[in-house]
């Protein structure tokens, strides 16, 4: 043991040794590259860094260590102006030595005015606007009015611009025009909460427009934008939320009827936060390509017509049902129910059951979310569905399902190819309606939810179910007592999966953390089909 130690102290110095020659090896390999790679590897740190942090927290940041490791490098740093374009604010001094290293390179700025002393550095800076071509700023309502009243220049090489005024209140004020209204090279535009007219800007390069939460007094009417929106032919994205007024008087007047629609050919992604009334004039006045991600949030007006919602209906089956074969096809729905509305969530992936929260995703097609307080929603629910091209649907995903057997007797009318059904949250919904409903062109037997019979016949809406998925969902205690929602006992829907008589029909029921009141939770797994009814193959219960 004693000399096992020895030699492994003795190998110490051996190794260490070849660990000093190996970085040594190394730092002769990284010194013998052209002095361009150099600066290119230097230039790559800068960039990563500038756009991973908004600000600097007061400090130099650890890209600029590349000056100090030798007198090479240092050499090769200080000679790279395109290096020290990339800004950082935190003192006069550094300020003042950045600008001088950068020359005449574009600067890229990312300013956001915490602590205040940085405020005579974003002067300092100011001064440079010519030169600007990225300027993204973070700024207190209190000093949104003296930083930006300081461009006023031209700004010939901006291309992005995005301003953000923090904790704005109805008396943040901002300067008539930014940047002499000379930006011939701005290619993308985020202004939030910004007082700041749109004509500032010259906008016919624009591939990118994100205005959010515009002050009131700075909001253009949708007749405005529209003619600003007709320059921007090379318009890719498009954001606008809570960026214009109600255009219920634009909509029932005598130019939207002759209204000739703008092309925006290029656009890949329309998101609009907005009034109904304002949502259904953008959508009826421009073209866009098919493949186009829309994003709708549409909120109501104090006294919401259901012509809107009708207009709102017909213009996405002119979009998406007549044009359903130039379109990706919809294997995905997703609906929502929330205590103000209902939100949907078209996806051309298989087995998509995300809500459409948080970043774009590319596997959204279309999502719609709908303010329906003051109108009857399951219509509304029922005529926007109807008006999508939902006969390729396989997966069904309900997160608080609170809708009547009517919608469920439609719905599921229409998803004759559903094989997977997810619900989460709520009530379990009366999806086995038994009761006969008769209309024009109805036969008697086509009433049912998950299936029904009929004087000894089985109908079954939906022949292709594999999977029925519960997640957290509520069931009618077995004792028959009435909830809120309308639901159903499990024993109802375990004798509803018996039935199930279609030949093949066999599928999987999985129910996760569901609960019984009075019973507890549960959590169980079972199958249907194949003769043997519904039965468990496993279970648990939690007390």
């Amino acid at each position: 043991m004693e000399a096992a130690t020895l030699d492994h102290v003795e190998e110490e110095p051996v190794a260490r040794q070849k660990s000093v020659l190996s970085n040594l090896h190394t730092y002769a390999f990284i010194s013998r590259l052209p002095t361009e790679t150099l600066q290119d590897i230097f230039i790559h740190c800068a960039r990563d860094y500038h756009y991973q942090h908004l600000c600097p927290t007061g400090f130099v940041p650890s890209w600029v260590n590349v000056s100090y490791v030798c007198r090479h490098w240092r050499n090769v740093a200080l000679k790279s102006p395109t290096l020290w374009a990339y800004l950082f604010i935190i003192s006069r001094r550094w300020t003042k030595v950045l600008l001088a290293r950068s020359k005449q390179a574009s600067l890229k700025i990312r300013v956001s005015l915490v602590p205040r002393q940085r405020l005579s550095c974003v002067g300092m800076v100011m001064k440079h606007v010519e030169r600007i071509q990225e300027l993204c700023l973070r700024l207190p309502a209190p000093f949104a009015h003296r930083v930006l009243s300081r461009l006023s220049s031209r700004a010939p090489r901006l291309q992005d611009l995005d301003i953000t005024v923090e904790h704005p209140d109805s008396r943040v004020e901002g300067p008539s025009s930014l940047f002499d209204g000379d930006t011939p090279a701005l290619r993308t535009l985020k202004l939030a909460s910004c007082p700041v007219p749109l004509h500032s800007f010259r906008l016919s390069a624009l591939t990118v427009l994100h205005l959010a939460n515009v002050p009131v007094q700075f909001q253009q009417d949708v007749e405005e934008f529209l003619a600003a929106l007709s320059c921007m032919q090379d318009l890719k994205h498009l954001y606008l939320c809570h960026a214009l007024p109600s255009a219920i008087g634009f909509l029932s007047s005598a130019v939207f009827k002759t209204f000739e629609k703008i092309d925006l050919t290029h656009l890949s992604r329309l998101w609009i936060n907005a009034p109904l009334e304002t949502t259904v004039t953008l959508l009826s006045c421009i073209n866009i390509p098919l493949k186009t991600q829309v994003k709708l949030e549409c909120n109501s007006e104090l006294n919401p017509s259901l012509d809107h919602y009708a207009l709102l209906r017909s213009l996405l089956a002119q979009r998406y049902n007549d044009q359903a074969q130039s379109n990706p096809t919809i294997l995905s729905l997703v609906i929502q129910s929330i205590w103000k509305g209902t939100s949907f969530t078209f996806s051309p992936r298989q087995r998509y059951t995300t809500m459409a929260y948080g970043p774009w995703d590319r596997d959204i097609l279309l999502y719609i979310h709908l303010d329906h307080r003051k109108i009857d929603g399951d219509t509304i629910i029922n005529d926007i569905c109807s008006s999508m091209p939902l006969s390729n649907v396989e997966t069904l995903s309900v997160h608080q399902p609170m809708f009547s057997p009517v919608f469920w007797r439609r719905i599921l009318r229409q998803l004759q190819d559903v094989r997977y059904i997810t619900l989460s949250g709520g009530n379990m919904p009366s999806l086995t309606d038994h009761t006969p409903h008769h209309s024009e062109g109805e036969d008697a037997q086509n009433h049912g939810g998950l299936a029904s019979g009929c004087q000894g016949q089985s109908h079954i809406l939906v022949p292709r179910l594999e999977e029925l998925e519960l997640k957290h969902i509520t069931f009618l205690p077995n004792d028959g007592s009435n909830l809120r929602e309308s639901a159903i006992t499990r024993d109802r829907l375990w004798a509803t999966l018996s039935t199930r008589r279609l030949e093949g029909s066999r599928g999987r029921l999985t129910m996760t953390r569901c609960n019984i009141p009075g019973s507890g939770r549960f959590d169980m797994v079972a199958e249907w089909g194949g003769g043997g009814g519904c039965y468990a193959i496993s279970g648990r219960e939690y007390t």
